[in-house]
């Protein structure tokens, strides 16, 4: 790696201030998204009362077109204008979209609300696309050390589970805690969801217009002699040799992705499934819809500031087998043990420690793939995230199009999903982690 190349870094560092302002350009995107994930399914099934099989297809609709866009956008952030330019365009989107989503149609026509529905879920879904690749990218173009990269990618990981606390917080307020069960949450309470989101957007437009003036947008400048120099070796190598080394790139680039989709299906499933679950078992109330994520957003904060020193110790690949480990760890105290409101904390604690260090894990090794072509960064995030959307998504709609509705057959469905959902990711990551360890540092 060239770092003699970069005049931005000084041995590998990053300025304290560059790095705080990098973290807040995805905030927006956390936070929407930690109420996408975590109150979709169950506000359309008990607030716009949708069946499940079409609540489930929403969401599925949702990974579609985010997948569809990712690429796109990783084709068009490395080929026209500057990062920070696709990151308004898709601010802007996400501001539009989002609050509509939960805009409380439930009063309206069936075709009207479909309508709207599916029009903002695509706007917004689109918007998320174009701010999380070109953040994404803006890693590897502020610096080429590996270590500093991991420290850019466990500072946005950190920002990114503080706007699910502030979600979660802002959720915990907004929502009844008088001690009544989930199950109560029905068409009367459309409105408490609206004045979330709204609540939600201000924050995300507050700390993106931060974003924009303090990260100067100088430091995301690709330095021409860099990329020249990537390229250099290119024109030395013969036809076959070349051809040999792509296919081994895109070799490699697939197994980084399945570590990645097996993080982020273990990450994103558990917060689908965690308010369902948590309903199941009928744990503290309404407030536990806010309460429990919360715990687990807690547990993924702190394990995300301790990782930067345990990867110093103990290297990538015993970082993202301890995570896997306590993501199984959660998955059999979740199907084994009692579901009482201690356990459902522990089970909150564990999915927040696993998921936050197989998730940062993957993103750094994603960043250590990119090496110096910063010129494919977009790209090699947008296939990466590519697969984590579409494989998410069909999960989700499988498990909804076979859900049992019938609380004498399956009382524990939600519980068993959870649990299967926790432990195959895990397992999932863990395969790869072997097929995938030569390129880990």
């Amino acid at each position: 790696m060239d770092n003699e190349q970069r005049p931005l870094v000084d041995v590998g560092r990053i300025a304290t201030s560059t790095k705080l302002a990098y973290a807040l350009g995805h905030i927006f995107n956390d936070l929407a998204a930690a109420m996408w994930f975590s109150y979709t399914l169950i506000y359309l099934q008990r607030v716009a009362l949708l069946k499940p099989i079409v609540a489930g297809a929403l969401l599925l609709l949702g990974q579609i077109v985010d997948a569809v866009m990712t690429p796109v956008f990783g084709f068009l952030v490395d080929r026209y204008c500057k990062k920070k330019i696709w990151h308004v365009v898709g601010s802007v989107m996400v501001t539009l979209s989002f609050p509509v989503i939960f805009g409380g149609f439930v009063n309206s026509s069936t075709t009207i609300a479909m309508l709207l529905y599916v029009t903002s879920i695509t706007i917004f879904q689109t918007g998320w696309a174009a701010v999380q690749i070109s953040h994404l990218s803006m890693i590897p173009s502020l610096t080429n050390s590996v270590l500093a990269r991991a420290d850019l990618t466990a500072i946005r990981y950190s920002a990114q589970v503080g706007a699910a606390v502030i979600a979660f917080v802002v959720t915990w307020i907004i929502l009844p805690t008088d001690g009544e069960s989930m199950v109560q949450l029905d068409q009367q309470d459309d409105y408490k969801f609206r004045n979330i989101a709204l609540i939600l957007t201000t924050f995300g437009l507050i700390a993106t217009v931060f974003f924009h003036i303090f990260l100067k947008a100088n430091l995301l400048e690709q330095p021409k002699s860099s990329k020249s120099n990537v390229e250099e070796p290119a024109k030395l190598s013969d036809v076959s040799l070349n051809r040999r080394i792509s296919w081994a790139g895109i070799t490699i680039l697939l197994r980084v992705a399945m570590l990645y989709v097996a993080s982020r299906l273990f990450i994103t499933l558990a917060t689908v499934y965690l308010p369902l679950y948590i309903e199941e078992t009928k744990v503290d109330g309404k407030q536990a819809l806010a309460s429990v994520p919360l715990v687990s957003y807690v547990s993924s904060f702190i394990a995300a500031l301790l990782l930067k020193y345990i990867n110093r110790i103990c290297g990538t690949k015993a970082c993202y087998f301890l995570g896997a480990i306590i993501g199984i760890a959660a998955a059999a105290v979740t199907e084994f043990v009692g579901s009482n409101t201690t356990i459902v904390y522990v089970i909150a604690v564990l999915i927040g420690a696993g998921s936050s260090i197989t998730m940062v894990t993957a993103l750094s090794v994603t960043a250590e793939l990119i090496g110096s072509r910063t010129e494919r960064s977009a790209f090699v995030y947008s296939i990466v995230t590519f697969l984590d959307k579409i494989i998410t998504g069909l999960v989700v709609i499988f498990i909804e199009k076979w859900r049992c509705n019938d609380k004498e057959l399956c009382p524990t469905y939600n519980r068993d999903t959870l649990s299967i959902v926790c432990a195959s990711s895990m397992i999932l990551g863990l395969v790869t982690l072997l097929s995938v360890s030569r390129c880990l540092t």
